[in-house]
C-alpha cells in the first residue's frame, strides 16, 4: 500500500461501483484508476473487487478494507480540519441546488466560499428536488440544498430557510380587486412546480380542498419561466413571492389572494454524506446557513 492516494481510489471505486465512475470523481484516466487498484491488491495479496459484476462488488478482504480506509480518510480529514488552514484547502466541491435558492442565496454563497477557501473550485448544478437527492446518494453531487431532506441513516441533513408561496398574475387578466375563488381562476392553467416534487404534491392537496371543475396544474421546473409566462398572461402563476419581488415592485405582475386555498410554505434544507471527504460539503454547509439567516439584499 502505497499512500492514501490509493487508499481514496480504492474508497471511490467501492462508493461507486466502477473504475469509470471514480476516475470521473476524481478527475483522471480509467487506467490510471484499474493501476492503483492492480497494485493495491499485489501490495496486499488478495483480490479486492468481483469485476465480473455491474456494479463491481468487494470480495470479503475488499469489505474490511474499505472500513479501515474509511477511518484512515477521516483521520486525515480532521488533521486538516485541525490544523490546515482555510487557504490550502483544495479540491472541486460539486454543489447541487434548486432554483430558488439560485436567486435568494447562490451569488451571497459564491462569494463566501471563494473568500474562506480560495483554492477551491466549484461546480453547480441546478435541478428539481428529486434529481438532486438522487444525485447525492449516487456520489455525483456533495452538498445539496433542496426542498427536502435526505434519510437520517444517510446523511446529515438540516433545515436552511423557507418561503412562503403566493399566487400572482399579469395585471393584463383583469382580475378584480379583492379575495378571489379557485374556480374563478380555471379559466387559465395554474402555472407551478415540477410534477413529482413536494410541493407540486403539497399543492395539489391544497387545491383538492377548494375542488374548481376544469383546475390545470402545469408543472415546469424552471421558476425564471414560470415568471414570464405568468407576465405574458398566459396563466395564473403559483411561487414563492421573493422570487419576483421586481416584477410586482414593476406592476408586471400582481399578487392575489385566493380565499379557499392555503399555500404552504417551502422548506429547504441542506444536506450531504457523512463520508471521510465531507469537510469540504460540511463547511459549505456552515456558510449556507451562515447566509440564510442575513436578510435578503434590497435589489433596488
Amino acid at each position: 500500500m502505497r499512500d492514501l492516494r490509493t487508499l481514496e481510489t480504492f474508497v471511490w471505486v467501492a462508493r461507486l461501483g466502477g473504475f469509470r465512475a471514480a476516475s470521473a470523481r476524481l478527475n483522471t484516466t480509467q487506467p490510471a484508476i484499474s493501476a492503483r487498484i492492480d497494485q493495491l491488491e499485489r501490495d496486499l495479496g488478495v483480490t479486492l473487487f468481483h469485476r465480473g459484476q455491474r456494479p463491481i462488488g468487494l470480495t470479503p478482504e475488499g469489505a474490511v478494507l474499505l472500513d479501515h480506509a474509511e477511518q484512515m480518510l477521516e483521520k486525515r480529514a480532521e488533521m486538516l480540519r485541525a490544523v490546515a488552514s482555510p487557504a490550502t484547502m483544495r479540491g472541486t466541491l460539486r454543489m447541487g441546488l434548486s432554483e430558488t435558492l439560485v436567486h435568494t442565496l447562490l451569488p451571497r454563497l459564491v462569494e463566501r466560499i471563494g473568500a474562506a477557501y480560495p483554492a477551491i473550485v466549484l461546480d453547480m448544478v441546478v435541478d428539481i428536488t428529486p434529481t438532486l437527492r438522487a444525485g447525492l446518494l449516487a456520489g455525483q453531487i456533495d452538498i445539496a440544498m433542496m426542498a427536502g431532506t435526505v434519510e437520517p441513516g444517510q446523511g446529515v441533513s438540516e433545515p436552511l430557510c423557507d418561503y412562503p408561496l403566493c399566487w400572482v398574475a399579469s395585471p393584463r387578466l383583469g382580475l378584480p380587486e379583492g379575495p378571489l375563488r379557485l374556480a374563478e381562476l380555471t379559466r387559465w392553467p395554474i402555472l407551478s412546480f415540477s410534477h413529482g416534487t413536494n410541493v407540486s404534491a403539497d399543492l395539489r392537496r391544497a387545491f383538492a380542498a377548494a375542488p374548481a371543475p376544469g383546475l390545470r396544474l402545469w408543472g415546469s421546473a424552471s421558476i425564471t419561466a414560470m415568471a414570464r409566462l405568468a407576465e405574458q398572461g398566459i396563466g395564473v402563476s403559483v411561487m414563492q413571492e421573493v422570487l419576483v419581488r421586481r416584477e410586482l415592485a414593476a406592476g408586471t405582475l400582481r399578487p392575489l389572494t385566493v380565499a379557499d386555498v392555503t399555500l404552504p410554505r417551502v422548506g429547504f434544507h441542506v444536506a450531504y454524506l457523512r463520508r471521510p471527504d465531507s469537510h469540504l460539503a460540511a463547511a459549505a454547509a456552515r456558510l449556507a446557513h451562515e447566509v440564510a439567516g442575513e436578510p435578503l439584499p434590497d435589489e433596488g
